[in-house]
């Protein structure tokens, strides 16, 4: 019997890698053929298509997943931000990769680096509208998108024009000043920019959500998440994810500066959770948290919340990963559970442009 994701399971806040299971805990519930050419893989029914912008990023946040990735895997980030000089021969296999995937009916995703600031963005965005792909998201730290375009309107005005669902933009602390202090994006962002692109967004028919990493002394505890969900209704906006900093295999791992912030500012997911546990017969839960539902990925897990505190109504997720799991589950008859379209426009089944090829 499948268990009941909409149930609180303990087993999983304890463990909640264990409790990966294709079948039985993904939201897609199996995999689906893919072949091409003359090759089939077996891939995870709701998978999900990110396209890799690979504009450099204009912050330089300590917590950076994009270099912890390929140090995850004992390389650096220079290897895996390889490009295509090429506009036309890179916005020809993009369409031949849309086409090519379009029988899996994946999720979107544009990511980065920064792709606010990418030059391709607008022609990227044209071309995820004309195939017509679901649930488009793009995750940013926001600094570019009020960027004019040279034929008018500006980066956000190309994110409303494509119908993107989902606006992700990352913010680690209420706090302008702080914020900028940890994520040093380069020019600073305003307060006052931050609220049109809030406003605008929503007005569009776009959800914005925030997504903040959990950091030793900056976001750290309970009380300090409320603080910010209370600033984020401020802002307009519904739906907060706060992530535990990725866990890593050291063993693999090429130690830089990720790795060693990562390992003195993460804090721990579960000790703050456990103030979220439903309520029991022998114990009341939180007052403003109502637990909602389980998800379960191959490498994070993630638990639902809808919030109902001084803030007002939000979705509230608190996220955790570990990057050992996707290493973990690496197997030549293993399903793939992610597709990645890279800026060298190889197409993949890992974050790497040399690994997992498939097209």
């Amino acid at each position: 019997m499948n268990p009941d994701l909409t149930r609180f399971q303990p087993a999983f806040r304890m463990d909640p890698f264990a409790a990966f299971d294709l079948e039985r805990t993904t939201t897609g519930g199996g995999a689906v053929p893919f072949v091409v050419g003359e090759r089939r893989w077996s891939v995870y029914r709701n998978v999900n298509l990110s396209v890799y912008s690979g504009q450099v990023c204009n912050a330089r946040c300590p917590f950076c997943v994009e270099e912890l990735r390929p140090a995850s895997r004992g390389t650096a980030l220079s290897l895996q931000k390889r490009v295509e000089p090429d506009d036309a021969r890179y916005f020809e296999r993009l369409d031949a990769v849309l086409a090519l995937t379009r029988p899996l009916d994946p999720t979107l995703s544009i990511t980065g680096g920064e792709p606010s600031l990418d030059p391709r963005l607008p022609g990227i965005l044209a071309r995820i509208a004309a195939h017509g792909l679901r649930k488009r998201t793009i995750t940013t730290n926001a600094s570019g998108l009020l960027r004019p375009l040279p034929g008018g309107g500006d980066v956000l005005d190309a994110l409303v024009a494509a119908s993107l669902a989902h606006l992700n933009i990352s913010r680690a602390h209420w706090d302008a000043e702080v914020n900028q202090r940890v994520m040093r994006i380069d020019p600073p962002q305003t307060e006052a920019d931050l609220r049109r692109i809030v406003a605008r967004a929503r007005d569009a028919g776009m959800r914005p959500r925030l997504s903040c990493v959990l950091l030793a002394g900056v976001v750290d505890d309970l009380a300090a998440c409320e603080r910010y969900l209370a600033w984020a209704a401020g802002l307009g906006v519904d739906n907060v994810v706060f992530r535990q900093l990725m866990r890593y295999d050291p063993r693999t791992t090429a130690p830089n500066g990720v790795t060693r912030f990562t390992d003195t500012a993460a804090v721990g997911l579960r000790p703050l959770l456990e103030a979220l546990r439903p309520s029991t017969s022998d114990r009341p839960g939180h007052p403003h948290f109502r637990f909602v539902r389980h998800v379960v990925g191959y490498y994070y897990a993630v638990e639902v919340y809808a919030y109902d505190g001084p803030a007002g109504p939000m979705d509230v997720c608190f996220e955790g990963a570990d990057l050992a799991a996707i290493e973990a589950r690496r197997d030549a008859d293993a399903p793939l559970h992610e597709l990645v379209f890279h800026a060298d426009t190889a197409l993949c089944s890992t974050w790497q442009p040399w690994d997992g090829r498939i097209f």
